[in-house]
C-alpha cells in the first residue's frame, strides 16, 4: 500500500460535456468533474502528481486529440498511469465494440469513424512501462443515448471483456445492464461526485492511505443505498493496492479510538443507541427497597402491571423482552444451527438482483434499531408520574426491538435458503453472514438488560450509597472481513 511517485506518474482527465450530435445530450456537470479532480490530484494538501503531470482535456473534438494525450502519458509514466473519462459510452452496431464519445461523435454506422475505440486506450496501457495503470470510466455502454443518463449495454460480459487490461485497475460507474445517473442540476455526475467526496473526506475506520479497492467499496454501498447504479471494478495483478490519496478521516480516528468503524453495507455509518433506564437515586440508610425479579410469564407480568412496585416500568420492559425472545427460541435454535427458512432456485443473474435488492431491506431493519430506542421514547416510557404511566408504550418498545431481532434472523435465513449454481455458493454464504453480527448484538443487548434488571434488588442492598445507575448501549456493527468477501464475490459475478 503506497502513494505514487509524483514525478514518475501521469494523470489524464478527459471529459466530453458537450456534443454536436443531437442524439447525444450535453452533460455540463462533467466540466465540474474535471476541475475538481485536477485540483484534488495536484493541490498541495492532497497532491499525488505535480500540476505539470496532470493533463486535462475538456470537450475533445475527435479521436486523434484523445489518442495523442493518452499515448504521450503512457510513454512517460513509470509509476502510476491514470486515465479518467467521463461522457457517453457507446457500442458499435455489429461487433459491440466499446467507444467513448467526443464532441464530434455520431452513433450508429458512423461511430467507428467518429468515436474513440476503447481498445486503443487498452493497448496504450498495455504497452506502458508504468508500474500501475488505472482506468476510471464514468459512463455506461449501449448503442443509444438517453437524456439524463450516460447509457448502458445489455451485457456486463461485453464490458468486462473489453476493459480488462493486464496489470491495470478499471473502475466503472455502473454495470452493463444499468445507466450512469446524471441528476438534473447536479454539480457533479453521481459517480464522480461520490468519488470526490471519498477522496476529500476520507473513510472513517479505514487505513492511513485510500487504496483503489477501499475507494471502490465506499461508492458501492452509498450509491446502491441512494438508488444509483452499483460501481464495478476489474482487478489484475494486485493493481488495487495503489493509493490515490491520504485518508483525511484517519488522524481524527486515531485520536478517538471508541469511534465505531463505518458500516459500508447497508449504511455508511454504524448504529449506536443507548438505553438509560435508571438514573442514580439516593435513599435514607434505613430505607428498604424491595424490587422483584423480572417476570417470566404473562401472568406474572400482568401482576407487575397491577402492583407496580419500585422500578416496575424497567422490569416491565425487561419482562417483555424476555417473553418476546422466548417466543422466538425455536427460530433462534434453527438460525444458530445454520438452517434456512425456505429454498428458492435462482440463476446467477437472479441471485445478484436479489442480493442487491435485499440489502435495502437490511438497511430498513437496521434503521429501526435507532427508532426503538430514541431518547424521546425513553422519556415518555420511563420515570413518569402516576398520571402519565404508560405500560402499553413500554411493552410496544420491547416488542419493536424483538421484532428487529426476528427480522434480522428471517433476512439471513432467507438468504441461506437460496439454491443457485455452484459458482454462486460463496456469495450466498457471505450474504447471509452480513446479518450475523447484528443478530447476536441485539440478542446480547436484550439478555444483558434482563440480567441487569434481575440484579437490581441485590445491587440496591449492597450499594454503600444506596444508589444504582444502569447505562446500556446497543451498537450495531458489521464484520468488515465479511463485507470485503461479500463485495469480492458480488464483483466476480457482475
Amino acid at each position: 500500500m503506497r502513494l505514487p511517485d509524483s514525478e514518475k506518474s501521469r494523470i489524464v482527465l478527459i471529459g466530453s460535456a458537450r456534443y454536436e450530435s443531437p442524439e447525444l445530450p450535453d452533460v455540463p456537470a462533467i466540466e465540474n468533474n474535471l476541475t475538481e479532480l485536477r485540483t484534488l490530484f495536484t493541490s498541495n494538501a492532497s497532491a499525488i502528481v505535480s500540476p505539470d503531470n496532470c493533463t486535462v482535456s475538456l470537450n475533445p473534438k475527435d479521436q486523434s486529440t484523445v489518442g495523442e494525450l493518452v499515448t504521450e502519458a503512457a510513454e512517460q509514466a513509470e509509476d502510476l498511469l491514470l486515465i479518467y473519462y467521463a461522457g457517453h459510452g457507446l457500442l458499435s452496431l455489429t461487433r459491440h465494440e466499446l467507444y467513448l464519445a467526443t464532441g464530434r461523435t455520431v452513433s450508429g454506422l458512423k461511430l467507428p469513424f467518429t468515436g474513440v475505440d476503447y481498445s486503443h486506450i487498452r493497448d496504450a496501457c498495455m504497452e506502458s512501462r508504468a508500474r500501475t495503470r488505472v482506468v476510471i470510466l464514468d459512463c455506461c455502454y449501449s448503442g443509444r443515448a438517453i437524456p439524463g443518463t450516460l447509457s448502458a449495454t445489455d451485457s456486463d460480459s461485453v464490458f468486462l471483456g473489453q476493459v480488462q487490461v493486464s496489470g491495470t485497475y478499471v473502475l466503472a460507474a455502473s454495470p452493463g445492464h444499468a445507466v450512469a445517473k446524471v441528476h438534473p442540476g447536479a454539480h457533479f455526475t453521481a459517480f464522480t461526485g461520490e468519488l470526490l467526496r471519498i477522496l476529500r473526506g476520507g473513510i472513517a475506520g479505514g487505513d492511513e492511505l485510500l487504496t483503489l479497492n477501499a475507494i471502490y467499496k465506499q461508492p458501492y454501498g452509498s450509491l446502491r443505498a441512494s438508488g444509483n447504479p452499483i460501481p464495478q471494478q476489474q482487478i489484475t495483478e494486485n493493481s488495487d493496492v495503489m493509493a490515490l490519496a491520504r485518508n483525511a478521516a484517519y488522524s481524527s480516528q486515531e485520536m478517538s479510538s471508541d469511534i465505531p468503524p463505518s458500516m459500508v453495507i447497508p449504511s455508511p455509518s454504524s448504529v449506536r443507541e443507548s438505553l438509560v433506564p435508571l438514573s442514580s437515586g439516593r435513599f435514607t440508610p434505613d430505607e428498604v427497597i424491595e424490587i422483584p425479579s423480572v417476570p417470566r410469564t404473562l401472568a406474572d407480568r400482568g401482576a407487575l402491571i397491577e402492583d407496580r412496585p419500585p422500578k416496575w416500568d424497567y422490569l416491565l420492559y425487561a419482562s417483555s423482552l424476555h417473553l418476546g425472545m422466548e417466543s422466538l427460541d425455536q427460530k433462534w435454535s434453527q438460525y444458530d444451527a445454520g438452517r434456512s427458512s425456505r429454498s428458492r432456485r435462482m440463476s446467477v443473474a437472479q441471485l445478484c438482483h436479489y442480493v442487491d435488492a435485499s440489502l435495502d431491506k437490511l438497511q430498513e431493519i437496521t434503521q429501526r434499531v435507532g427508532e426503538c430506542l430514541t431518547q424521546e421514547l425513553q422519556d415518555l416510557a420511563f420515570e413518569q408520574s402516576k398520571e402519565r404511566e404508560n405500560p402499553q408504550l413500554i411493552m410496544r418498545m420491547a416488542s419493536d426491538l424483538v421484532g428487529v431481532y426476528e427480522d434480522y434472523m428471517d433476512w439471513a435465513m432467507a438468504a441461506r435458503g437460496i439454491v443457485a449454481p455452484h459458482r454462486a455458493a460463496r456469495l450466498i454464504e457471505m450474504t447471509a453472514l452480513i446479518a450475523d453480527p447484528p443478530i447476536r448484538q441485539v440478542r446480547a443487548f436484550m439478555e444483558q438488560y434482563i440480567s441487569e434488571m434481575d440484579s437490581l434488588n441485590r445491587r440496591y442492598a449492597t450499594s454503600e450509597i444506596a444508589s444504582v445507575s444502569v447505562n446500556l448501549t446497543l451498537e450495531i456493527e458489521l464484520d468488515q472481513k465479511v463485507l470485503d468477501q461479500f463485495l469480492e464475490e458480488r464483483t466476480k459475478l457482475s
